[in-house]
């Protein structure tokens, strides 16, 4: 199964409200599929799909993907945003609801991918006033003027401080002539975060910002299918170790995939990815069920929920789980590996290496995803082809599952990868 530059997946498509018989549904997908992370998607092949689950979706293909590159372990997207356009390097965050970036003259706002955006260059950028923010929910009128200002905090310490401004945006590739000759034409108006401060981890981190991709009437998903651009009110993520496709207006072509597509509801109304988890395996050893312990089952599904979060790029789990997750894969490895913070960081030979567990999540309607040991283990060297590739002696690998929630779960990107979400 590629992971790298083959674009070799079973795989999640994420829906945002799909219309099915009138009614809005949300639902979880998974495909497989196949390609080259190098080769362009063409833009006539847009056929639908004709796989429907037992909700009775029928799951259209994407009319406009556009290519992501993995770094640090997130992936990003370039946007282009302003007349003349200004190109931005953007995480993919399907956990936050606002595309926002730094802005001249953003003051220690750090060293990124790109150079700030400068609103004085474009000649289409409007400066919401109060009584006209743009998004609904995430931006406020300033105490100390007649400007819609957004501010963000994170539980870590990290924050930033916005003015909302709208312009003309459009995603493309990291070529500006041919992003302008190919996806110019679908610029829309959208309104955005145009950061003026920054603290904590944003500030030394290489992207320029984050499109959000959470399920909100704000999303840049949902502006594009307002103007018709998009046939759907939909997208999926492809993610590879390096690179990666974002299919706006369905999922990925059916001939990329390598299975039929499984759906599984999307189960709460928070805006994020919640999806209900019935099974957790570590190897060939169930260690969470409804019927080995309730409570237990109950925990990883309670508050947020298990959210899929491509914009985390690490996985956490309840640490109610350290016992058995634990356990499991010690008898499976042979003592190499426990989930804790003592085993986290250590040498692994080779051959250590191949004893280490894939972790399984099955989903409601039995749709599982499966986190391989190179996906969680950082260090990790991969082929062209997405296999691991083998070492003398040993290396120093780095367990990046964390059993540390209260409550809930976040399938992070290294989870996500090698699926069509």
């Amino acid at each position: 199964m590629a992971r790298i530059r083959v674009l070799a997946c079973i795989s999640f498509c994420l829906f945002q409200a799909i219309l099915v018989n009138a009614e809005s549904r949300q639902l979880l997908g998974l495909r497989g599929g196949t390609g080259t992370g190098d080769e362009k998607i063409p833009k006539e092949d847009n056929t639908a799909s004709e796989v429907t689950s037992e909700q009775d979706l029928e799951v259209t293909a994407s009319n406009l993907t556009i290519p992501l590159h993995a770094h640090s372990g997130t992936h990003h997207v370039h946007v282009y945003i302003g007349s003349p356009p200004q190109r931005q390097t953007l995480i993919v965050d399907t956990g936050s609801r606002v595309m926002a970036f730094p802005c001249k003259p953003c003051r220690f706002c750090g060293k990124h991918a790109s150079p700030y955006f400068d609103t004085r260059k474009s000649t289409t950028k409007r400066l919401s006033k109060c009584g006209n923010c743009k998004l609904e929910g995430i931006s406020t009128c300033s105490l100390f003027g007649d400007q819609c200002e957004i501010t963000q905090k994170y539980t870590e310490g990290s924050s930033w401080s916005a003015h909302e401004i709208e312009d003309m945006v459009w995603l493309g590739n990291d070529d500006v002539m041919e992003s302008i000759e190919d996806h110019m034409q679908l610029a829309i108006s959208y309104a955005f975060g145009c950061q003026t401060s920054i603290n904590g981890l944003f500030q030394k981190q290489y992207a320029d910002g984050i499109l959000g991709l959470a399920r909100h009437d704000t999303s840049l998903v949902a502006a594009y299918y307002r103007t018709n651009a998009i046939s759907r009110n939909a997208f999926s993520l492809c993610l590879t170790a390096d690179a990666g496709y974002f299919a706006l207006g369905g999922s990925m072509p059916v001939k990329y995939h390598l299975e039929e597509m499984k759906t599984t509801p999307i189960t709460k109304e928070h805006g994020w990815y919640s999806v209900e988890v019935t099974e957790i395996w570590v190897g060939g050893i169930r260690v969470v069920s409804e019927d080995l312990d309730l409570a237990m089952l109950k925990r990883v599904n309670a508050g947020k929920g298990c959210i899929l979060d491509s914009g985390t790029t690490d996985t956490y789990l309840p640490s109610k789980l350290q016992e058995p997750v634990g356990e499991a894969a010690m008898r499976h490895s042979g003592g190499m590996l426990d989930f804790t913070d003592e085993t986290r960081v250590r040498n692994f030979s080779f051959e250590d290496f191949h004893t280490l567990p894939d972790l399984t999540f099955v989903f409601a309607g039995n749709v599982t995803l499966v986190m391989e040991a190179k996906q969680y283990m950082e260090g990790v060297t991969l082929t062209p082809e997405g296999e691991v590739q083998s070492w003398e002696g040993t290396k120093v690998l780095t367990n990046r599952v964390y059993l540390e929630e209260d409550n809930g779960a976040v399938l992070g990107a290294n989870a996500m990868l090698g699926y069509d979400i």
